[in-house]
């Protein structure tokens, strides 16, 4: 008799997914006696923080609420009431909102009745993860909720036949996930094929609620579901994590030196760019002097001042009155966006240069031409050296003589005498080329 390969491949990957959740908790039975929530703990507070993700990730998928509690809020970029004396890993484990919403979501919507009475900790777990929830929907973008939503979903259903019925529940409800009929209809029917007596209750109340077209979705949805496959067989190699954390690693280091050059620029630029931002810093005389310095306060604070995860005292420990080199950055993108011409130029120029952002052409030009529509004359000039010679770097523009030409000869117009030279070369190369 001839097997259907569909049919095959559909009960290999079954059995995959049954033997891989099956693993997962006889892993966590077996572990040892001192790997437990405390243990990831100790091994935070001495630095070890891949070992405790590694401790708490393992019990959150055995059902401890307090590990799937603390991955949220290490996720989350959140101080550990715990682990209070344990210097912040931003490094290490950089704010990741997806894995914190997922982790939130699994603590906040943990069922107790399918095990032991729960302990005091255990419910207090439950109820600061729900109060997170939504504070961490609102830093993100629908994409990035999406996102984890759907990672929520694949970790019930890789679970028993009751979790599958509880995500059905929450499908119903629009608890955790987007509210769906169809995919709730799913859910029951699932687990009620796995001999869930609630479920099938369940999928009688619902489906005579719904249409015929949804109920028939629902349906066929069951007919080609299969159980998620577990990371071993759908992730990434360990090679492959390792070139990207080298290429990371690789990027990092190259954003630092072009930070370092950020330090050149003129505090008479700088101080243009306060005042068109309306933080006053008085007088333009390229000096640090004291009305500068409180400008700078101010628009410190102001990068700082919505952040509702820092203290107070937090947010005025930002406030130094000298710009870190990313502050600078910061500073002449935002006057650049209030169409500051002068702003507008330094930050074309950091963008032809890789100067505290990446080398990027396209921006270049954007920003550039953005400060010569207000006659700023040494941006035609810049855009000038742009067309003449190209750039490098991300979406690198190619040179154009015509444009070239066109720009020296508008900063010419406008009185920046450099351009009148520049003007001079290229019709000499154009000549000296035809010869």
């Amino acid at each position: 008799m001839k097997r259907d390969p569909k049919m095959l491949f559909g009960k290999a990957r079954r059995l995959i997914g049954g033997m891989a959740a099956a693993s997962m908790l006889a892993l966590a039975a077996v572990s040892p006696a001192h790997a437990t929530y405390e243990a990831g703990l100790e091994a935070y507070k001495n630095g070890q923080y891949s070992q405790a993700l590694d401790i708490w990730r393992r019990f959150a998928f055995a059902g401890d609420i307090r590990s799937k509690k603390i991955l949220g809020d290490v996720y989350s970029g959140k101080p550990l009431e715990a682990a209070r004396s344990a210097a912040a890993p931003l490094e290490e484990i950089p704010v990741d909102n997806v894995q914190a919403l997922l982790w939130y979501t699994l603590a906040a919507y943990h069922d107790f009745s399918a095990y032991q009475l729960p302990t005091a900790d255990e419910v207090n777990a439950q109820i600061l993860a729900e109060s997170r929830l939504t504070d961490i929907r609102f830093r993100m973008s629908s994409s990035d909720v999406s996102k984890a939503e759907k990672l929520v979903a694949q970790t019930f259903e890789a679970g028993s036949a009751y979790d599958i019925y509880r995500l059905g529940e929450m499908y119903q409800k629009g608890a955790g996930v987007e509210k769906s009929n169809t995919k709730a209809l799913q859910m029951y029917a699932l687990a009620k094929e796995r001999g869930v007596g609630e479920a099938s209750a369940a999928y009688e109340f619902l489906e005579p609620l719904m249409t015929s077209k949804e109920v028939k979705t629902a349906k066929e949805a069951v007919v080609d579901w299969q159980p998620p496959l577990p990371p071993e067989h759908t992730g990434k190699t360990r090679q492959q994590e390792e070139l990207e954390r080298l290429k990371k690693e690789l990027e990092e280091i190259r954003m630092a030196d072009a930070l370092e050059a950020v330090s050149d620029i003129d505090v008479e630029l700088v101080q243009r760019a306060l005042n068109a931002l309306g933080f006053r810093a008085g007088v333009v005389d390229n000096k640090l002097g004291p009305s500068t310095r409180d400008a700078i306060r101010r628009f410190q604070y102001s990068q700082v001042a919505r952040d509702y995860d820092m203290t107070e005292d937090e947010k005025q420990s930002v406030v130094t009155g000298v710009l870190t080199p990313r502050q600078t950055v910061d500073l002449f993108a935002d006057a650049a966006k209030a169409k500051h011409p002068m702003s507008q130029y330094v930050y074309g120029i950091m963008h032809v240069r890789g100067i505290g952002v990446e080398q990027d052409g396209q921006q270049a030009v954007k920003w550039l031409a953005d400060a010569a529509e207000q006659n700023l004359a040494i941006a035609h000039f810049a855009l000038g050296v742009v067309y003449r010679d190209g750039t490098t770097g991300l979406n690198e523009v190619s040179p154009d003589e015509r444009k070239s030409a066109f720009h020296f000869a508008r900063a010419s117009a406008l009185g920046y005498r450099p351009a009148n030279d520049a003007l001079r070369r290229l019709s000499f190369e154009s000549t000296r080329d035809v010869q």
